[in-house]
């Protein structure tokens, strides 16, 4: 689509790379866009593992142009066409192209091409090896307009052999889980020199990465540990929903790495805070996952049920604690009342003569027992159960029996006992 040459620049001096657009391709507003949006991508990430962006324009024969670092060194197509690498450099290759694609799916950004010939190896002043992720090209921007129309134009985005299950299916609804199979196919190559799925054509191709299941890694390299082996394995899985995360390829890859390595891995666990999200909950991995949105959301309708959910949780909690007091009032007004009984109310009824009505002197009233006679009245400190009922005493005759004429009148015998008053008579 294009080519890249070196150039100095005028008044810096600093060594640039400079990307030309084809000039077939130049009077396409579809390809000059997607050229520039390639720029955009890059300068919106600012991950040392993704080349920088110094400007953009056109030339005054109208040809669209990149101007970028220039890198020393090469792509990791080029040396894994040489043999497969080392175990740990490939595992610190591809977890630096992690990082990069990290802050990529934070953005909201999907390369969708990712593959050895866009992984550069450069080295950093220290003589570490450093990866830089290029060639955003056919990346997808969530939050650019446009973007669904551009990736319609062509039926095919991405390269066949490190192209997902669900990107052969449709380019343009794909999300971050497209670039970890991508990854997988990577770590895959580079460390047996094969990819996983191989055919004769492209068509036979696209069916073994739809159908067929990988070749073992150990069929072309027996020293590649079963654990490493494994990971790669599940950065292959055929349903996005089940495939393994950035975060899980970078906790398996820990193991293996060397320092440079675990410094990607380390980061990438601050870099995975997506912003947006359309996988539903069911479908997302157990592990915290990259989102990147298909359009741009409107988040209003979310935020207004949060503020109704919000205002009905304070309502419900002021009413309960109306009501609350409502029943703490009314328990207080109509509870029980503890109130002296009166003599009339615990008094028992009794057949015994009244003190005025008895013609014997009334004793002292002895203490309240359960032998207690009839007459007394318990008093108001005694206990509430009614007394005993009591033993029915033999009352005096009223009046005297009078004796008939033929019975001589005997007289009284001489008694004690007070006079019969007037009444009783």
């Amino acid at each position: 689509m294009g080519a890249v040459v070196a150039a100095r620049h005028l008044q810096l001096g600093e060594p640039l790379a400079v990307k030309f657009l084809h000039p077939r391709l130049a009077a396409d507003a579809a390809s000059v866009e997607r050229f520039f949006r390639e720029a955009r991508a890059a300068s919106r990430i600012k991950s040392e593992h993704v080349i920088r962006v110094h400007d953009v324009g056109m030339t005054e024969h109208g040809l669209p142009y990149i101007a970028m670092e220039l890198l020393e060194g090469a792509d990791l197509g080029q040396l894994v066409a040489r043999g497969p690498l080392p175990i740990p450099l490939a595992v610190d290759c591809v977890l630096q192209a992690s990082e990069a694609l990290a802050e990529a799916h934070a953005a909201g950004i999907v390369h969708r091409d990712i593959k050895p010939s866009n992984l550069w190896l450069a080295q950093r002043r220290d003589g570490s090896a450093l990866v830089k992720v290029l060639d955003f090209g056919i990346s997808k921007l969530a939050s650019v307009e446009g973007d669904a129309k551009l990736t319609e134009t062509q039926a095919v985005f991405g390269s066949p052999a490190y192209m997902s299950p669900e990107q052969i299916r449709s380019a343009k609804r794909v999300d971050h889980r497209t670039d970890v199979w991508a990854l997988g196919v990577v770590l895959y190559e580079l460390l047996s020199a094969h990819v996983p799925f191989d055919a004769d054509n492209v068509a036979g191709v696209l069916a073994a990465i739809t159908a067929d299941r990988p070749h073992p890694i150990h069929a072309f390299r027996p020293e590649v540990p079963p654990a490493l082996e494994k990971l790669v394995l599940a950065c292959l899985v055929k349903d996005p929903a089940r495939r393994a995360s950035l975060n899980d390829l970078a906790s398996g890859l820990r193991p293996f790495a060397t320092p440079s390595g675990l410094l990607s891995a380390d980061r990438i666990d601050r870099a995975d805070k997506p912003s947006v999200s359309l996988i539903p909950p069911a479908a997302r991995p157990s592990v915290p996952a990259f989102a990147v949105t298909e359009t741009v959301l409107d988040l209003a309708p979310t935020r207004r049920r949060r503020m109704w959910l919000f205002g009905s949780s304070i309502g419900g909690i002021v009413l309960l604690g109306l009501g609350a007091l409502a029943l703490r009032a009314w328990l207080a007004s109509t509870g029980p009342v503890s109130t002296p009984l009166s003599r009339s109310a615990t008094a028992e009824p009794s057949d015994a003569p009244s003190a005025e009505h008895s013609t014997f002197e009334s004793p002292p009233p002895p203490p309240v027992t359960s032998a207690t006679r009839v007459g007394i009245v318990p008093s108001a400190t005694a206990s509430a159960e009614p007394p005993p009922e009591p033993t029915p005493q033999p009352r005096p005759p009223r009046i005297r029996p009078v004796p008939s004429a033929s019975q001589p009148v005997r007289p009284a015998p001489p008694t004690t006992a007070p006079p019969i008053s007037e009444d009783r008579r």
